[in-house]
């Protein structure tokens, strides 16, 4: 598999960046996760919008969808020009009902629920969803196909399930909202990079890779604290870079 970031950044993107949002390839097969501001700009650099066929959620908070909103657009207009054979299937929380409501659009958008403990299978990728601690749903996941193993945290706070979500994975893509001081009084739902190094460590992931990045910190910070807290390869995502699993 390949991790291709398109964006790496919340709740807002940075000039020129985008928010959640990467692409993962295998044997031909591309399924987007996560579709935030800025990232089908992104996306347009790599691939034609009419090849993406598959979307999967992490949750529904507008930073991980917004552009799935104008995406619409884009797949109606390739199916009445008969440039795309169907719609674009979304995987998703099905919570809250009225956010999930909104994804169905026309037959270019095609909204499936997915859950707790729920698996997926993908052009030969095996998606594993467990729910994590976040104000709305949120499912992180494991992707599992030729051996490797990719991880996702989605947006969570610390907890137990995260845990099994990377344990062994040989990329652990995590958020990292905040420098560790500010954690305690900081952003619900979201983990420290000292948490997510933690993390990492606990769970025996080979490489961790930071995301879910404020515009506003010290992004060399946040990564000092990962590195030092896990011990092992830690780098931030890089817009547009492409990672091996």
């Amino acid at each position: 598999m390949n991790l291709i970031v398109l964006g790496r950044y919340a709740p807002f993107p940075a000039a020129g960046g985008a928010c959640s949002g990467y692409l993962l390839e295998h044997e031909g097969r591309r399924v987007l996760i996560d579709c935030g501001s800025g990232v089908l700009s992104k996306l347009q650099s790599i691939v034609p919008l009419r090849d993406i066929d598959v979307v999967v959620l992490s949750h529904l908070h507008g930073d991980h969808t917004s552009d799935l909103m104008v995406l619409r657009y884009a797949a109606d207009a390739d199916l009445r020009h008969g440039c795309r054979p169907s719609g674009i299937h979304v995987y998703s929380p099905t919570e809250p009902s009225e956010e999930y409501s909104r994804l169905s659009y026309k037959e270019a958008i095609i909204p499936h629920g997915v859950g707790d403990r729920d698996d997926l299978v993908l052009g030969g990728m095996r998606f594993s969803f467990t729910a994590v601690d976040h104000p709305f749903p949120c499912l992180a996941m494991t992707v599992r196909a030729d051996g490797g193993t990719f991880a996702f945290s989605g947006d969570t706070a610390l907890c137990p399930q995260l845990l099994d979500v990377a344990r062994g994975a040989d990329l652990f893509l995590c958020e990292a909202s905040l420098p560790h001081e500010e954690a305690p009084g900081g952003y619900r739902g979201h983990l420290s990079a000292r948490q997510a190094g933690e993390v990492a460590r606990e769970a025996g992931a080979a490489r961790l890779l930071l995301t879910h990045l404020w515009p506003f910190h010290d992004l060399s910070r946040l990564v000092a604290e990962a590195s030092e807290a896990f011990g092992g390869e830690t780098a931030l995502a890089e817009e547009g870079a492409t990672y091996h699993v």
